[in-house]
């Protein structure tokens, strides 16, 4: 048996209301001249998938890093949800797209950094940090029979006895 998540914070006696911060990266390279080098690293990278795959997950209730309500609310309040068709199963997809569509109206949920080669090219670092519980954790982990396959490619991070435990997913 494989050990998890869960079985090293059970081992670090944390509290269910400890805050996990969760950490996506990923990066693409291109011409950053074009002043589209941001938008072409979103459709580029999985970085809107992983996201989207980690906000649709009820049990985790991720909310952006700076934010008291869940990311998901957050879009809603944006009025970026509303051309979702109920019904039609694909709920994850379309959040990924709108995230891909609508990049910088989505507050919080990815970040870029460029780091320019010269005066054409670059490579545009894509990230997500997003927060949730150690006892949404624990409830994600009970769902999915001990795994919480939402955080794949992400690494986890929390503040233990004076210094921060992180671990990739």
């Amino acid at each position: 048996m494989s050990v998890t998540i869960i079985d090293t914070i059970n081992n670090l006696n944390v509290t269910d209301d400890t805050v996990v911060t969760l950490k996506y990266e990923d990066s693409h390279e291109g011409w950053h001249s074009t002043g589209e080098l941001e938008s072409d690293a979103v459709f580029e990278t999985n970085t809107a998938n992983a996201v989207a795959e980690l906000i649709t997950d009820k049990d985790l209730q991720v909310r952006t890093a700076f934010g008291d309500e869940p990311a998901l609310d957050s879009m809603r309040d944006a009025d970026l949800l509303e051309d979702y068709e109920r019904g039609s199963f694909e709920f994850e997809t379309f959040i990924a797209d709108v995230i891909k569509q609508n990049t910088f109206d989505c507050d919080g949920l990815i970040d870029f950094e460029t780091i320019q080669y010269d005066h054409k090219r670059g490579r545009c670092e894509v990230t997500s940090e997003l927060t949730t519980t150690v006892g949404n954790l624990k409830k994600a982990s009970e769902a999915g029979d001990g795994d919480i396959y939402s955080l794949t490619g992400w690494t986890a991070s929390f503040e233990h006895s004076g210094g921060t435990f992180s671990t990739d997913m």
